[in-house]
């Protein structure tokens, strides 16, 4: 498993893609999108002072995990939106964890020690 450290700054957000695509070795659209979910809620509303992800690839199984010291939140336990009839009724912003849920093949919570631990399993073809 290979690990980064990154600062809760949204900058950031291009190193983590680049780790990302070194351990996949091609883009993927869906896990750039909970990718780029997980870390902006993290650096958004978490109040920590670093994010750590850890990225695992043993085809076709990628394993990502998120880990950071700031506010416990758990997104497993997050209700899921009501979704808008049509596009015209669509608002920005909120369905980042939903998201997350319904693309993910697997997710994992859990808060130890004073740090959020996310893992997220992906089959990725």
């Amino acid at each position: 498993m290979n690990s980064i450290t990154l600062k809760p700054e949204k900058s950031e957000l291009y190193t983590l893609n680049e780790f990302i695509l070194n351990e996949l070795g091609e883009k993927n659209i869906k896990v750039d999108l909970i990718v780029e979910e997980i870390f902006v809620n993290i650096v958004d509303y978490s109040k920590t002072d670093f994010i750590i992800v850890n990225v695992e690839f043993n085809k076709p199984t990628l394993t990502i995990e998120f880990i950071d010291n700031g506010i416990e939140f758990n997104p497993l336990l997050k209700e899921n939106p009501s979704l808008p009839d049509n596009i015209e009724e669509a608002q920005i912003g909120g369905l980042g964890i939903f998201l997350t849920k319904e693309i993910a093949d697997e997710l994992d919570y859990n808060y130890n020690n004073g740090k959020n631990y996310l893992k997220i399993i992906k089959k990725v073809e």
